[in-house]
């Protein structure tokens, strides 16, 4: 027969540990319900940062041809003398002869102006090869500059020029600048264009894959070239020829899509 403890500890312990240990399952049920809660909140994280970085990058492009329609050239004539009204002389001569060059190759006087007179005096050299105090020669040079839509006229030009010193001129032809004025209007058009070749290629590679494209993410453009018509080479830089009038204007640009 067992003896029951006249105290009561025995039972109030037992009461306790079952007290004890109700509580404990009821928080270990809250920390599971609450870790699968958690755990349930990190993979959905998961799948949604997933289906975001599931995205599609790709770059178009578009190109056209120009032609410039205006050109800049710069010619210069150079004459020397042992005084300065003997250089100024031999100047306005020889001043004369080139803009009768220009009104030959049909260039008006408002297409084809003087610049000013510019000079410098050339110093007399002792028995070493050292600049003297005394002037030996004036040098006086001045420019024409055409500023002309007849592109074709101005390359011509350019190439004959020099010409006028087996007429004893002493003259030089700077290189032409060819430009194009409507490089603006076309760059809009090329983004366009671009833009639509970049979606269509993002379409093909997610079809391709079972998917489709989304939303755009970003957008960025890419350099404008403007190169010699036929050029196939292509740099990281924006480029402008003048140097011709024949031109090819590409534009490209990369593109960002979201993948359904």
């Amino acid at each position: 027969m067992s003896q029951r403890d006249p105290s009561g500890a025995g039972e109030m312990s037992s009461t306790r540990l079952i007290t004890s240990n109700g509580f404990g399952m009821f928080m270990l049920g809250i920390a599971l319900a609450l870790g699968g809660a958690f755990a349930s909140q990190s993979v959905a994280k998961a799948i949604i940062t997933s289906r975001s970085a599931s995205s599609i990058k790709v770059k178009g492009s578009a190109s056209v041809d120009l032609r410039a329609d205006s050109a800049c050239w710069v010619t210069t004539v150079t004459c020397r003398g042992a005084t300065l009204q003997a250089a100024y002389a031999s100047l306005s001569k020889d001043m004369d002869r080139l803009q009768q060059f220009m009104r030959t190759n049909n260039f008006t006087e408002t297409e084809a102006k003087a610049g000013a007179v510019s000079a410098v005096n050339i110093m007399g050299k002792d028995a070493k090869g050292n600049n003297t105090n005394k002037i030996e020669l004036y040098q006086l040079t001045q420019t024409v500059e055409v500023l002309s839509a007849k592109v074709d006229d101005v390359a011509k030009a350019a190439r004959s020029v020099t010409q006028l010193i087996k007429d004893g001129v002493d003259v030089s032809s700077g290189q032409p600048a060819y430009l194009v004025s409507s490089l603006e209007s076309n760059k809009v058009d090329l983004l366009e264009k671009a833009t639509r070749s970049a979606m269509g290629r993002a379409e093909t590679l997610a079809q391709g894959s079972g998917s489709s494209v989304g939303a755009l993410i970003s957008a960025n453009q890419g350099v404008i070239q403007v190169v010699q018509r036929g050029t196939t080479g292509s740099s990281d830089y924006g480029e402008y020829d003048t140097r011709t009038i024949e031109k090819t204007m590409r534009a490209v640009v990369s593109l960002e899509y979201a993948v359904r």
